[in-house]
């Protein structure tokens, strides 16, 4: 190796790499799908879809809504927030 660095000797398991490589998060989507039964009439919600907006259940409650708008208001945090976060928001 250069600069005198060691080279690391492990190889990894083969089963494990075999496995993880197989699973994916479509692949869990297409194996769900191909699990529900198309005679069923109750509706389903496509997990994968990613935008909730389409859905009336998954709206955003007006309490949220206020505390944002209340936020912008206020001008008090309109800076940067600090590596670890606002204290508030933390709590």
């Amino acid at each position: 190796m250069e600069n005198g660095a060691e080279r690391w000797n492990f190889l990894g398991d083969g089963k494990l790499k075999a496995t993880s490589g197989t699973t994916t998060v479509h692949g869990v989507l297409l194996n769900i799908r191909r699990n529900v039964d198309k005679d069923d009439p109750r509706p389903t919600v496509p997990l994968g879809h990613g935008d909730p907006s389409l859905f009336p259940c998954f709206r955003t409650t007006t309490i949220a809504e206020d505390a944002i708008v209340d936020a912008v208001r206020s001008a008090e945090f309109n800076y940067y927030s600090p590596k670890p976060g606002l204290l508030p928001t933390r709590r």
